[in-house]
């Protein structure tokens, strides 16, 4: 300021790069997008909350692209025990997924931070068009496929401060989604901060010591008085199996509870990873409590690798075994001869659409290649195995008979994929599809098997009914379901079809199957029309989806001219009545 005269002296932003063919439209709902953030564990506490905002958001480089994406914005506030707390969250607008968290209340005494660690990263050593994010818990177990740790930020990370002088806890908090945490101290006190490889609804484990585990010590930073910023780093230098493998069984058991989104503190009771077990071989299980084993839930238990096989905490075997640890505890389902395969089944599938692999166990035996299962490949048909001889590789008889629910998902995967090419829908729809199934699902019925007699199926009729009773949205299936028809062809591939007739009709890829195809973007309601819809549509017609923009058919179905643009303009025009 000079002579009474304000000037602008320096002045700077950031912006970020608008995406080719603008902002897509949101396909996540309000609605969805604000129970994300509530069931976030930053935002499980809060109780009040703010209507969600469309914005523009962009991750800050190097660790994510500077291109700007939709998101919803919402505010939660309330007291969680003595402090009051109000948080702004970021739901990414077309996955569901809360992307960013951070605190509205500037404290100057706060202890802040991040968790980090070197964990395995996600990479897929054998065929990269088929295979999502799978891990290994062992760095360069084989020299041919090497799976270095690498950085990443750890949530759900338990810290807790304590009074240096009389160890009194002070505060605690997790990590959120990007590793940060916040933990509330008095001025002035000096105190002892922990982190700890514990979540909301598990804990991780040293299996090397005693058969069920040993807690780990933590990490500790002592005489720390606020405000400040203090750093965790987990396995600083992996070169240790043992310590990496923690590391691994806490990331991707939190990856497992982030897809089941089951954060209700009474949904589950918390589960001990039993990491490094050395009473296990290349394998992993669930261990049942007992007498004589580990008291109620039980534990997740995976062995350390020798020279045939990895550490089994990684990625698929650890969504597998908590499969089961669902199945039990949520469902009540035990585990016995006739649920046996439907078990291996469903923990199968659960890895499957966790990870978005084809595979399971990954790379575990023999070298680069030596996966546990690939039920694609199997082709398995039902009644399942139509011969004595399991054909999958290192698998025990019910996992081959398990192969038979999971290969039923994958091909609804693949069915829902070439009806939604765009980036991840089909993938998204599947996964909502099996999530809304869960809850419906039973033991399938027993089958004659050639050569065997009757034994226990992990899919059946049955199983087809409960996800077209999933898919449904006006409680009846014989006018067939949104997506009958992929559903359909899924289960039919494994030989399993209904019993009655089921009127799937058009799935809508040609416009006839609409009430409106003005009706394109439905994330502010089904049945409103408004500027999402135009630019839903608009984008697609540029991309030239041959399936998605056909509206008008003289031309033949699957051609995407201008005469489908004009249909939907008039579409447009009209307004939607949908039904």
């Amino acid at each position: 300021e000079a002579r009474g005269q304000s000037r602008v002296l320096y002045a700077a932003g950031r912006i970020a790069i608008r995406p080719e063919g603008g902002l897509p439209a949101p396909t996540v709902t309000p609605r969805e997008a604000l129970a994300a953030a509530q069931t976030h564990p930053t935002g499980r506490p809060l109780t009040a909350w703010s209507d969600p905002e469309l914005v523009a958001i962009y991750d800050d480089p190097p660790r994510g692209s500077a291109e700007a994406y939709p998101a919803w914005k919402c505010i939660g506030s309330g007291s969680a025990g003595a402090a009051f707390q109000s948080h702004t969250f970021y739901v990414h607008a077309l996955t569901g997924e809360v992307v960013r968290t951070h605190s509205n209340i500037l404290d100057a005494f706060d202890i802040t931070g991040t968790v980090t660690a070197n964990a395995t990263p996600a990479i897929s050593n054998v065929d990269p068009d088929k295979l999502g994010p799978n891990t290994l818990a062992l760095s360069n177990l084989w020299a041919n496929c090497p799976n270095e740790p690498a950085p990443a930020d750890l949530s759900n990370v338990l810290m807790l401060a304590y009074n240096s002088q009389t160890q009194a806890l002070i505060a605690s908090a997790y990590t959120d989604s990007n590793g940060n945490y916040t933990l509330d101290v008095p001025d002035t006190m000096v105190v002892d901060i922990e982190a700890h490889l514990v979540g909301p609804m598990w804990s991780v484990l040293d299996g090397s010591v005693v058969p069920i585990g040993e807690p780990l010590d933590p990490q500790v930073k002592t005489n720390i008085t606020a405000p400040n910023t203090v750093d965790f780093e987990f396995n600083p230098s992996p070169t240790n199996e043992e310590e990496t493998a923690f590391v691994d069984a806490h990331f991707q058991i939190d990856r497992t509870l982030q897809y089941l989104d089951l954060w209700d503190a009474e949904a589950l009771p918390d589960v001990p990873l039993v990491v490094n077990s050395f009473q296990l071989a290349c394998n992993a299980q669930y261990l049942l409590p007992g007498p004589d084993g580990p008291p109620p839930p039980g534990v997740l238990r995976f062995s350390p690798s020798i020279t045939s096989c990895a550490n089994t905490a990684y990625s698929t075997w650890i969504a597998h075994e908590y499969g089961h640890f669902v199945l039990i505890q949520l469902l009540g389902i035990e585990v016995n001869f006739d649920a046996d395969a439907f078990h291996e089944g469903f923990g199968d599938t659960l890895a499957h659409l966790v990870y978005d692999t084809e595979i399971i166990g990954q790379d575990y035996a023999l070298g680069c290649g030596g996966h546990r299962r690939t039920p694609l490949v199997v082709t398995p048909t039902h009644p399942f195995p139509s011969y004595p001889i399991c054909p999958s590789l290192n698998c025990l008889f019910e996992h081959c008979r398990g192969e038979l629910l999971s290969a039923s998902w994958l091909l609804i995967l693949q069915e829902m994929r070439d009806r939604y090419p765009q980036g991840t829908v089909g993938l998204d729809k599947t996964r909502a599809l099996h999530l809304d199934w869960i809850y419906l699902a039973q033991v399938p019925d027993r089958a004659t098997c050639i050569g065997i007699g009757e034994i226990p199926q992990s899919a059946d009729e049955g199983t087809l009914i409960e996800v077209l009773i999933a898919d449904d949205d006006d409680d009846t299936l014989a006018n067939g379901t949104p997506h009958c028809q992929q559903i359909l062809a899924a289960f039919g591939a494994v030989n399993i079809t209904p019993s009655f007739q089921i009127n799937c009709g058009d799935d809508g890829l040609n416009g006839s199957g609409r009430t409106c195809y003005a009706d394109f973007d439905e994330s502010t309601g089904a049945g409103v029309l408004d500027i999402f819809d135009y630019l839903a549509f608009q984008n697609l017609f540029l991309e030239s989806d041959l399936q998605a923009c056909d509206c008008d058919t003289s031309s033949g179905p699957g051609v995407c001219d201008v005469l489908d643009f004009i249909c939907f303009q008039a579409a447009f025009a009209a307004g939607c009545e949908k039904e």
